[in-house]
């Protein structure tokens, strides 16, 4: 499972089993979290691997 969220605010820009980069995830939401406005960085901040 694959869990994107934003790095401000916590929203859930993504949530699934398909494997997407975090460009495209970022590009999806024209760099603006939908939740907060901020923009978007695509970074990583934390991974789980369950």
């Amino acid at each position: 499972m694959l869990i994107i969220v934003c790095g401000h605010c916590g929203y859930v820009l993504y949530e699934g089993n398909e494997l997407k980069t975090l460009n495209e995830v970022v590009r999806e939401y024209a760099n603006v979290c939908p939740n907060c406005g901020k923009t978007l960085k695509p970074s990583v901040q934390k991974i789980n691997i369950l």
